[in-house]
């Protein structure tokens, strides 16, 4: 697994290597990123959420391409070392939290002081495919917190396709049995 794009392109990452966990092959997150790219979104000036983090691939591949906050969310430890090593590994120091996804939300809506609610252009949905409803729960909650800009969109991974997104509009792309969902609000 490597970093695909910016300036980083070629460095290799670490994983995590067990059954909960599965890495977003080479050419499904070379698709991702173009077609976030044909919809508009300038990643130097994203603010992204990546929720069920894995080994933060998905967020060092924003840094890469320009995007400055990022915050990352696993609540497994053995990633959010991963994360942490990954990052480590290109001189980048992200805020990484590791509460289930609705506390992750929850909290990062309340922040406080410095830290007050912050809205996010970019969020990445990939959960453990057992967790059937999570992605489409996590931006319904993030909608409702009012956590999204205008112009945020949301990409989801899992393997159903038919997983409905409410007040949404969505495209689906199908690769293999990786089903990419991009969801933006609709008013």
């Amino acid at each position: 697994m490597q970093i695909i794009g910016g300036k980083f392109r070629g460095k290799r990452l670490e994983w995590v290597s067990d059954d909960t966990t599965r890495p977003t092959t080479a050419r499904v997150k070379e698709n991702i990123f173009n077609i976030l790219t044909s919809m508009g979104m300038d990643l130097c000036i994203a603010k992204v959420l990546v929720l069920f983090a894995g080994s933060g691939q998905m967020g060092i591949e924003c840094y890469s391409r320009g995007a400055k906050e990022i915050v990352f969310n696993d609540t497994s430890p053995s990633a959010r070392s991963i994360i942490k090593k990954n990052c480590e590994s290109i001189g980048f120091k992200p805020e990484i939290l590791g509460s289930d996804f609705l506390t992750c939300i929850d909290q990062l809506r309340k922040g406080g002081g410095s830290n007050a609610m912050r809205k996010f252009d970019l969020v990445f949905l990939d959960p453990p495919f057992k967790d059937i409803n999570a992605a489409p729960d996590a931006a319904k909650r993030l909608r409702e917190k009012g956590m999204l800009t205008d112009n945020a969109v949301i990409v989801a991974e899992t393997e159903i396709d038919d997983l409905v997104f409410e007040n949404f509009d969505v495209r689906l792309k199908k690769y293999g049995r990786a089903c990419i969902y991009f969801a933006k609000q609709c008013f």
